[in-house]
């Protein structure tokens, strides 16, 4: 009985949902300076969190088996997750220039990788499957918008770092800070920044165009473009609910089809309270 007590910590939803935060807040910790004095605590708990993830998959496995436990897209996320974590232990409390010299230093980024062990928690996210799956659908219908945006956007960095390249080599100064500029614009938050950046030294004709076309490209790009790959992508995600409401819709004018089919049969009303019953005249 107290085996089994014990079993159920490491796989019941509720204490490993719990296990999560703690790790989560750890991590939190670890990530502050300040803490450096707590730093060898705070590793030595996120190991024994790990730990305590490895104790996790092997007595999942052991109670469904390998095959119905990687079947799970979700037990596999958790299992790499856990896989790639095991080397931070190695180095969780050892000095690498003391012990491995400059050897096994590339471990380190495996330190980064437990963050993403947080991600465990989405496994209790009610109808998360749901969500992903819609996720999945929206971005399968948004692929051909998203590229053509991206098209846009291009183009316009790639005209856009010809015409002020000179005027602002801290937003045009070639091709890739380009992009990301009018990303920026595309976005519309603080899009004015750039091109008052670019009319600083311009002439009042030059300032009035350059201000012309970057309204243009915000219209265009920001309002617009951003507008309509929002709204394929929030449609494709809430499609299942509007075919479940249609098909109620559907359901209840044939029921409706129906009652009135008898009531012109039986030339009685129909009763809203009851459909099946005619009411008494």
């Amino acid at each position: 009985m107290k085996s089994t007590k014990l079993i159920k910590l490491f796989i019941e939803d509720k204490p490993v949902a719990i296990v999560i935060i703690l790790n989560a807040i750890v991590l939190f910790l670890l990530a502050f300076d300040e803490l450096s004095n707590f730093h060898n605590l705070l590793n030595f708990i996120d190991s024994a969190f790990l730990i305590y993830f490895i104790l996790e998959a092997i007595l999942k496995i052991r109670e469904s088996g390998w095959k119905k436990y990687i079947a799970s897209n979700w037990n596999r996320f958790d299992f790499v997750i856990v896989l790639v974590s095991i080397p931070s232990i190695i180095i969780s409390f050892s000095s690498d220039e003391l012990i491995f010299g400059n050897k096994l230093t590339f471990l380190f980024v495996f330190r980064i990788l437990r963050i993403f062990r947080f991600f465990k928690f989405l496994t209790f996210i009610p109808d998360i499957e749901e969500l992903i799956a819609g996720i999945r659908r929206a971005m399968k219908a948004s692929v051909f918008v998203i590229l053509v945006f991206f098209i846009y956007m291009f183009l316009v960095s790639m005209i856009s770092c010809q015409m002020f390249k000179n005027d602002s080599k801290e937003h045009f100064g070639d091709p890739l800070i380009s992009l990301y500029s009018i990303f920026k614009v595309f976005t519309v938050e603080g899009w004015y920044e750039v091109p008052d950046a670019i009319t600083k030294n311009q002439s009042r004709i030059a300032n009035f165009f350059t201000k012309f076309y970057f309204v243009i490209i915000v219209v265009s790009g920001g309002l617009f473009g951003l507008s309509i790959v929002n709204a394929i992508f929030v449609e494709e995600m809430v499609r299942d609910n509007n075919d479940d409401l249609i098909r109620e819709v559907d359901q209840l004018h044939k029921k409706l089809d129906i009652l009135l089919a008898q009531n012109g049969q039986r030339g009685s009303p129909v009763s809203l309270s009851n459909p099946d019953l005619p009411t008494d005249s």
